[in-house]
């Protein structure tokens, strides 16, 4: 008796594990219902077909014409019941593409912002961090002072002071003058 408790015991712990471990997938699940509601419909439909066909046979044969009238009718409106939920399928599985294209185009249209915003703070930075090239510089010049021919004598970028030859070259002056 103690084992067979144990056993029950220890079975009924493993089903207790084995479902509550699994995680539940929505979306699968949500597809199985539709997928079940789906087969329901098509059943129904069938069924109905069938009805009016097997009304229409017994109108036939008892040789009611009103009754057959009926019974062709409800079988025109089980095609056409059909045929709407066809369409009805075709219409949400577009609205489906679309709502992913929408997607993909808004996703692609903030990529494309982002990478301009980055460009633009990029280009802001640049000019910001500007540094002066020779061109932009402008030596001042040492009026104090005068070349070996009376050259007009400026100061370098680094502190050194030159003049201009006549060759039009820089000569540097020696640090003793």
């Amino acid at each position: 008796m103690k084992n067979s408790l144990r056993i029950l015991t220890f079975l009924l712990a493993l089903m207790v594990a084995f479902n509550g471990t699994a995680q539940d997938k929505p979306k699968k699940e949500k597809a199985k219902k539709e997928a079940k509601a789906e087969k329901k419909d098509k059943k129904e439909a069938k069924e109905d077909k069938k009805e009016a066909k097997a009304d229409k046979k017994k109108a036939k044969d008892d040789g009611d014409k009103v009754a057959a009238k009926e019974a062709k009718a409800d079988k025109k409106k089980a095609k056409d019941d059909k045929k709407d939920e066809k369409a009805d399928k075709k219409t949400a599985k577009a609205d489906k593409k679309d709502a992913k294209v929408d997607d993909k185009a808004d996703k692609k249209t903030v990529k494309a912002d982002d990478k301009a915003d980055k460009k633009a703070d990029r280009k802001v930075s640049k000019a910001r961090e500007e540094k002066a090239s020779p061109a932009d510089y402008k030596a001042p010049v040492d009026r104090g002072q005068k070349g070996p021919n009376g050259e007009t004598v400026y100061t370098g970028p680094r502190g050194g002071k030159y003049y201009i030859n006549k060759n039009g070259n820089k000569t540097y002056l020696s640090s003793l003058n």
